[in-house]
């Protein structure tokens, strides 16, 4: 069944510029916000996920993985994906005599190919993959995760749905806050992790060893770093409000700078569905990848309120000044952040709240307080060997 998307082009810098001088434009034989060159349309996806995933969201539109034909459309791919992060193409290897094809089916004819290969072949296969700055092309397991570029012919957008995006119909009562709206859908998701975390119940019981507390600080580095990378490749498109821009801007730099002493392990397979989430994110206007960012700030205050009530009762006190009690500490300190950043989301979808559609704003928010949820049950105290 084919799944209605739409799609919009996020181009970085200075590229319109550029593009408009090279005769790079946007045109009505493609789906809506996607660019068009020579006889086919171009999309790009900040978004982390393996190459069969990104070939499974790509064909929700109608288009695939992008193929590479001549060095035009070479150089052209570099200019749209001006980021750090490696982005798959629609390259992959025959396990069975090594040769290699396009994912669309097209002639494999590429100039200055050679297969140089990062990484370790795996049992997924081997795809290939652009690294954006220098535009060098290489194999690379097909399980790893990456950005990718999706196509499709000039003139096939009737495959995907249409261009035209529905006026947001509001219905919220004056004086009722979007913000609240979103949050009582998703209030029973933030109870069910309140009660199910291990992590949560060592932390408020006293019991919390050194190493599900790492473990625990590592999980959040890994998705901080994953989402940071892509709210970049966002925040770099041209925004007309400024605010809304500092705050996206603001957040990146919080999320960049918890990116320290990650594992070098391949990211696990909760990581994998949160990241994919974003997909359906990027594709719309800036205050809902807030929407989505606020998830993480809310549920996280609510914890911290929670835990410190809990901090206040007698059988709480015996814990104190032990090292888990200096877990508790550094954790509800870092949480007492979160405060400033839920006020600041909850000002900005007020403010925009009359411009978004309610529907939408709720499914993306539990979306992502369902990732949070993944999360919190992926740091497994209960699976530590110390306790």
């Amino acid at each position: 069944m084919m799944v209605c998307v739409l799609v919009p082009l996020f181009l970085i810098g200075t590229f319109s510029s550029v593009s408009s001088a090279a005769g790079w434009e946007p045109a009505s034989l493609c789906p809506h916000q996607w660019l068009l060159f020579g006889q086919r349309c171009f999309a790009f996806y900040p978004v982390w996920s393996s190459w069969s995933n990104a070939k499974s969201l790509c064909s929700q539109t109608g288009s695939d993985l992008v193929a590479l034909h001549t060095p035009e459309e070479r150089h052209f791919v570099r200019q749209i994906t001006n980021t750090h992060v490696p982005v798959w193409l629609g390259g992959h290897q025959a396990e069975q005599n090594g040769s290699w094809f396009w994912s669309d089916s097209s002639p494999f004819r590429i100039s200055g190919w050679t297969d140089q290969k990062r990484g370790e072949t795996t049992e997924g296969g081997v795809c290939m993959e652009m690294e954006p700055i220098s535009g060098r092309l290489t194999s690379a397991p097909c399980g790893e995760l990456r950005f990718y570029i999706c196509s499709i012919k000039a003139g096939s957008s009737s495959t995907v749905c249409p261009s035209s995006r529905k006026q947001a119909e509001p219905d919220i009562v004056p004086g009722v806050s979007l913000f609240d709206i979103v949050w009582s859908y998703s209030d029973l998701l933030a109870e069910e992790v309140l009660h199910s975390s291990s992590f949560l119940r060592d932390l408020r019981s006293g019991q919390l060893t050194e190493r599900c507390y790492t473990s625990f600080i590592q999980q959040e580095a890994l998705y901080l770093h994953r989402v940071s990378s892509t709210l970049e490749a966002l925040i770099s498109r041209p925004q007309e409000a400024d605010d809304m821009r500092s705050l996206l801007l603001d957040t990146f730099k919080q999320y960049s700078s918890r990116n320290q002493s990650l594992p070098p392990a391949l990211p696990p397979q909760w990581l994998h569905l949160s990241l994919q989430s974003f997909h359906s994110v990027v594709l719309e206007e800036p205050i809902y990848w807030l929407v989505a960012l606020s998830a993480r700030a809310r549920l996280r205050n609510f914890l911290a309120q929670e835990l410190l009530l809990y901090e206040l009762r007698p059988e709480a006190q015996s814990v104190s000044g032990s090292t888990a009690d200096s877990f508790y500490q550094e954790w509800t300190k870092d949480s007492v952040k979160e405060v400033a950043w839920t006020h600041r989301f909850r000002r900005m979808m007020e403010e925009y709240q009359n411009k978004m559609d309610v529907f939408k704003a709720i499914n993306i928010f539990r979306e992502h307080m369902i990732n949070q949820k993944r999360f919190y049950r992926a740091v497994d105290c209960d699976a530590e060997d110390d306790r």
